[in-house]
C-alpha cells in the first residue's frame, strides 16, 4: 500500500492572518476566540510551528532526504524528487491559518492586557520573533509568498519578493531586539521555547538576525553586512546554554512527531534508514557522532542505505540497513531550533569573509566542539584530536564549514537543506532515478494557491510546480 502523507489542513481562510514587515496593527477576526489567554495561542502556535519543522513533511520527507542524510527504504518517491503542487499544500495552509493566525491573535490579546508597558513590549517582541521564523520558513521553502497585504483585508494578497520579505524580517528582528528588556518579565507561562526568559530571547533574536543576514550575504551584501554587525554587537549565542530547544512532553498525543510516526503504538511506520553517504562520510573522518545518529543492524554494524533507489531496490536492502538511532526520535527528543554550533559556523564564515574581526579557525573549532557536546560527546582530548584530524581550511572554507554544518544540523533537515542550497557543500550527487535531474532547490507552490489566488501567483510564476529555479538568496 502506497504511503499516504497526512498534513493538518485547516478550513480557515487565508485572509487577514499575515503580518507585514513589522507585524503592526491587526484587524480583529470576529470568528476568532478572544476569551482565551494570549499565552494559550502562543503555545499552540509554537507547538504547531516546530512540529511542522520537525515532522515528516519538511524534515523527514524533505530536508533529511534532500541533504542525503536519510534514505527512504521502501516507498522512495520523495528520495526521487517526486513532489508536485499537492505535496506541501497542507504545510503552506497550516503555516498561515494554524500558526501565523494564532500569533497575530495572541498579539492582539496582549495589546488589550492591563499590564506595564515594559512587560507588554517583551511579550509582543517575542511574538514578533515567532512570526519572523514562520515567514522565514515560508519564503525559504517557496520563495516569494504573500506577506505585506494579507492582513489588510485584501481578498487576493500579492506575493512579495523574497528580497523585500527578508528586509522586513531583519527589520522586525532589529525592532524586537531593541524592545526586549531583560530587567522585567514576559510570559509567566505558556511560552514553550525559553519559558519566557527575556535574556535568552534577546540572545536568540540576535542569533536569528545573524543567521538570516548571512543567508542573504551573496544576494544583498550591503544589507547583510549591516545586520551581521548589529547582531554581533548586540550579542549572539556564546555556549550551549543559550541553545533554543523545543521540548516535547512524554505524552503520546503531543510527543515528538517523528516518534509518533515510527512508534508501533501510534504511526507504526518504518520508512527511513540512515544514508550510505552519512555513514561513509562520518566513518572516513572518524566522527564519533555516527553512533549517536544511527543504530547498528543485527550484525552489530552501522550500514547505510544507498540514496535515491527505486522502490524495489530499496526494499531488497531494507532488512540489512541501519535505522536512525532511537534517541534522535524518542517521544521527548527536543527539536533543535538554533544552536551555538550553528552560530559558531556562521561566525566562522563572517570572520573568513572579513565582515567582522575574528578568528575563523577558532569559531570553526567552537562549532565542532559545541556540536559534539550537544550530542553527548564531552571527552576534550578526543574532540581536540578530531579537530586536528579535520582542521579548518581557510583556502577552501566553504568545504570546511559546509561539511561540519551539515553534520551539526543532523535532524534539522529543513535548515540543513537551506544551508546546503546556499553553500553547495558538501558536494551531493542527485539520484539517477529522479523525476528531475538535479536536487530540488525550492518546493512547489501549493494547489490551494493555484485554485484560490492564481492571479497573484501567476505574477511570480507560471510554473508553480517548478523545483529547479533558485530562490533569490541562492546565488551559488
Amino acid at each position: 500500500m502506497k504511503k499516504i502523507k497526512l498534513f493538518a489542513i485547516s478550513a480557515l481562510s487565508l485572509l487577514n492572518i499575515i503580518g507585514c514587515s513589522n507585524f503592526g496593527d491587526m484587524n480583529v477576526d470576529p470568528n476568532s476566540a478572544v476569551s482565551v489567554p494570549a499565552y494559550t495561542l502562543l503555545s499552540t502556535a509554537q507547538y504547531n510551528f516546530y512540529n511542522a519543522l520537525n515532522g515528516t513533511g519538511l524534515n523527514a520527507d524533505l530536508g533529511l532526504l534532500m541533504v542525503q542524510q536519510w534514505a527512504q527504504n521502501e516507498y522512495t518517491e520523495d528520495s526521487r524528487y517526486n513532489y508536485d503542487i499537492t505535496s506541501f499544500n497542507g504545510t503552506f495552509v497550516s503555516m498561515y491559518t494554524d500558526i501565523a493566525k494564532e500569533l497575530v491573535s495572541a498579539k492582539e490579546l496582549v495589546a488589550e492586557q492591563d499590564i506595564p508597558d515594559a512587560i507588554k513590549n517583551n511579550k509582543t517582541a517575542i511574538i514578533d520573533v515567532m512570526l519572523v521564523q514562520v515567514f522565514g520558513a515560508l519564503t525559504d521553502a517557496f520563495g516569494d509568498v504573500p506577506y505585506s497585504e494579507a492582513i489588510s483585508g485584501v481578498t487576493f494578497p500579492k506575493y512579495d519578493a523574497q528580497e523585500d520579505i527578508y528586509k522586513g524580517l531583519l527589520s522586525t528582528l532589529d525592532s524586537s531586539g531593541s524592545r526586549l528588556n531583560v530587567n522585567t518579565n514576559s510570559f509567566d507561562s505558556g511560552e514553550l521555547l525559553y519559558n519566557g526568559d527575556v535574556a535568552k530571547w534577546k540572545i536568540f533574536t540576535y542569533s536569528l538576525m545573524l543567521k538570516y543576514a548571512v543567508r542573504i550575504l551573496d544576494a544583498d551584501p550591503a544589507t547583510a553586512n549591516t545586520y551581521i554587525n548589529k547582531a554581533i554587537s548586540a550579542g549572539v549565542m556564546t555556549n550551549n546554554d543559550n541553545n533554543a530547544y523545543f521540548n516535547y512532553p512524554n505524552v503520546d498525543a503531543r510527543a515528538n512527531p517523528l516518534y509518533r510516526n515510527y512508534s508501533p503504538q501510534i504511526g507504526n511506520r518504518d520508512d527511513y534508514c540512515v544514508s550510505e553517504l552519512l555513514v561513509t562520510t562520518l566513518t572516513d573522518i572518524g566522527d564519533p557522532r555516527l553512533d549517536k545518529f544511527a543504530k547498528p543492524t543485527s550484525t552489530g554494524e552501522i550500514i547505510g542505505m544507498p540514496y535515491g533507489l527505486t522502490d524495489n531496490e530499496a526494499t531488497e536492502l531494507k532488512a540489512t540497513t541501519s535505522r536512525p538511532n532511537d534517541a534522535v526520535r524518542d517521544a521527548t527528543t527536543p527539536f533543535n531550533v538554533l544552536t551555538h554550533a550553528e552560530v559558531s559556523f556562521l561566525l566562522a564564515e563572517v570572520y573568513q569573509r572579513g565582515i567582522s574581526p575574528g578568528n575563523a579557525s577558532t569559531a570553526y573549532s567552537n562549532g565542532v566542539t559545541s556540536s559534539m557536546n550537544q550530542w553527548g560527546i564531552n571527552d576534550t582530548s578526543a574532540i581536540s584530536d578530531y579537530i586536528a584530524a579535520n582542521p579548518y581550511d581557510s583556502s577552501d572554507w566553504k568545504s570546511s564549514i559546509g561539511l561540519q554544518k551539515w553534520i551539526a544540523l543532523y535532524m534539522n533537515g529543513f535548515e540543513a537543506w537551506n544551508e546546503w542550497r546556499r553553500l553547495d557543500q558538501p558536494s551531493l550527487t542527485p539520484t539517477t532515478n529522479g523525476v528531475i535531474n538535479s536536487i530540488p532547490v525550492r518546493i512547489p507552490y501549493p494547489l490551494s494557491e493555484t485554485q484560490n489566488n492564481s492571479a497573484q501567483l501567476e505574477k511570480v510564476t507560471t510554473t508553480p510546480g517548478n523545483m529547479t529555479e533558485k530562490v533569490w538568496w541562492d546565488k551559488n
